[in-house]
C-alpha cells in the first residue's frame, strides 16, 4: 500500500493548532516531513504514518491525566 501524505494545513486543522505550530513540530523533529521540489518553492508533506505516530505519542489517557 502506498504511503499517504498530508499538507501542513491539513495537519493543523486536524490538531486544531496553527500552521506555524505544525512547522515548529517539524523543525524540532517531533513530526517527520518531506519536502517536494527545490528551494523555497518546494511543498512540505507529512506522511500519514508520521502523523499517527505523533498522535499516539502525545495522547494522554484519562488514567494518566489523574495521576
Amino acid at each position: 500500500m502506498e504511503e499517504q501524505f498530508l499538507t501542513i494545513d491539513e495537519v493543523a486543522e486536524r490538531l486544531r493548532v496553527s500552521r506555524w505550530s505544525v512547522t515548529r513540530y517539524i523543525k524540532s523533529g517531533a513530526l517527520k516531513a518531506t519536502k517536494t521540489g527545490h528551494g523555497r518553492n518546494g511543498a512540505v508533506r507529512i506522511p500519514l504514518s508520521s502523523f499517527i505516530t505523533w498522535i499516539n505519542d502525545h495522547t494522554v489517557t484519562a488514567e494518566e491525566r489523574t495521576r
